[in-house]
């Protein structure tokens, strides 16, 4: 199915956001974390199971053989770190010097960051117009979200429209999933942050 192919991804948008997220004098073998933290009560396991879902998903759809062929193997699949205690912490790392792993974790921290205002694209859509309006209106949305960040702020205009886009489609390739996983981020989630941190030795 045309859904399960790899998705194209904006290559200077990424290298640009990339960037701004991680200081030039970075040592390459540094870990760059995505820490995403959630209260730990009263969470309702229905909608846990389809934000995790999403997030498996992304990364199986942003890998060069696409999310079918990924599903398949037996090996490769996306792994949580760590859990930290208090509030839970999933913590998902790579080694800096991964260029395109380092640029999934900061796509799946823009998914995440953007998902408690988007809007429910296709899964609401009732017809092809009203699903281009919803397009619209979250690409709108994600763009606010990046505007509202410190660090990614000064993105060109047309880079901010490039990550809108992936996001959105991203979003839209997961439709069935993404209401529940839309509830479950404006109710649990804390935080979705990237950092970085020096390899144990």
């Amino acid at each position: 199915m045309i859904e399960d192919l790899p998705i194209a991804k904006p290559r200077n948008a990424l290298e640009q956001l990339r960037k701004l997220m991680i200081p030039s004098d970075t040592p390459e073998d540094s870990l760059v974390e995505l820490v995403i933290s959630i209260s730990n009560e009263n969470i309702i396991i229905r909608d846990l199971s389809p934000f995790l879902e999403l997030i498996d998903h992304v990364y199986g759809r942003l890998t060069s053989e696409g999310l079918r062929s990924y599903a398949r193997r037996e090996h490769g699949h996306l792994r949580i770190s760590r859990v930290q205690p208090g509030s839970w912490q999933f913590i998902i790392e790579t080694t800096l010097s991964y260029l395109k792993q380092t640029e999934v974790i900061l796509i799946i921290w823009l998914v995440l960051r953007c998902l408690p205002r988007a809007v429910h694209t296709i899964a609401s859509a009732y017809n092809e117009y009203q699903q281009g309006m919803l397009a619209r209106e979250n690409r709108k949305r994600i763009r606010i979200e990046i505007e509202e960040h410190d660090k990614i702020r000064n993105l060109p205009p047309i880079r901010k429209r490039e990550l809108a886009s992936l996001i959105d489609m991203l979003y839209a390739r997961e439709a069935e999933k993404l209401p529940r996983a839309i509830r479950f981020s404006r109710k649990v989630l804390l935080d979705v942050d990237v950092r970085i941190r020096k390899k144990r030795n």
